[in-house]
């Protein structure tokens, strides 16, 4: 043994380029759990997993899919404890309670959730209620507490009107966490900011055009911006999708003044996706820096 060692250092000494230390884990870091939209088209929902050095720890959206990535991409989830809902269309909230599912059967001890998503308003329950109906009692999953692990839900009801004032919803051991409303058609809708050790991650979630001055607020300086691009340039969508979605165009003019560092597309559908180097161009007439569309699956350090 003793020989081993001696040889093994005097391998280091003459080449030091052979022993080579494993790359430092990125501070913030996020998964691509679904990158699709509301159609079935082969990738999952919105769905993303921020990862905090090196530990799953924040799940933003739990788009149809979200389930499977998670078991595709063999995540540990036992530190997974903040729930960030941007709205709740089916496509970014239907594998909730399986999430839930998934989280408790891996888990050693009880869980306390804490989850943040936007007010009621018309024919969209406030989260808290929505959570309720899904795993409270009497709701569709009541049985979920029961299963695995001893689950606890704090709920909080983030407000919706459009006023522009960043909220801090989560302030603990260096994570920051803010949000503020934007605005999705008829469906109340937000947005957030994930802070960490100098880096900063904005979700636009869904939203048109008429609340971009917010957005532009809450992503002011992020290292990068995944924004929801469902829609081309018009007229080349149907016009009554512009009520829901921002055009390209107005997502680079929105990047450049909020002095976002790169652009990550995310929702899209096969008539997006077929036009990449038009949607790029359209962006860049107003934002010079990095833009990529997202895939199931990708991971992304986030800063430096």
């Amino acid at each position: 043994m003793k020989t081993l060692i001696v040889l093994a250092a005097a391998i280091f000494t003459l080449f030091p380029g052979c022993v080579q230390a494993a790359p430092a884990k990125p501070p913030l870091e996020v998964i691509v759990l679904g990158s699709g939209g509301p159609r079935p088209f082969g990738r999952g929902g919105s769905s993303f997993i921020v990862v905090l050095d090196g530990q799953p720890r924040i799940l933003v959206d739990a788009g149809p899919g979200a389930f499977l990535r998670i078991g595709e991409l063999g995540l540990d989830l036992d530190k997974v404890d903040t729930v960030l809902l941007t709205h709740l269309h089916i496509d970014h909230s239907g594998d909730l309670a399986a999430f839930f599912n998934a989280r408790a059967l891996s888990a050693d001890g009880p869980i306390t959730y804490h989850i943040f998503g936007p007010d009621g308003a018309g024919l969209f329950p406030k989260t808290s209620r929505f959570v309720d109906l899904l795993v409270g009692a009497g709701g569709a999953f009541a049985y979920q507490k029961t299963f695995g692990a001893d689950e606890s839900f704090a709920v909080r009801d983030l407000p919706i009107n459009l006023d522009p004032a960043l909220n801090k919803i989560v302030d603990r051991d260096g994570l920051v966490v803010e949000e503020i409303a934007t605005h999705h058609g008829d469906c109340p809708s937000v947005a957030y900011r994930i802070s960490y050790k100098g880096a900063v991650l904005v979700f636009s979630g869904d939203m048109d055009a008429s609340a971009l001055p917010n957005l532009v607020r809450l992503a002011k300086d992020a290292d990068l911006l995944i924004f929801n691009c469902a829609v081309l340039d018009p007229p080349a969508s149907p016009s009554q999708l512009y009520d829901l979605h921002t055009p390209p165009k107005k997502i680079g003019e929105a990047a450049r003044e909020s002095g976002v560092k790169s652009l990550l597309l995310s929702h899209t559908a096969p008539d997006v996706e077929s036009q990449k180097d038009a949607v790029r161009q359209s962006i860049r007439a107003s934002f010079a820096g990095p833009v990529a569309f997202a895939t199931d699956k990708l991971r992304v350090p986030v800063g430096k």
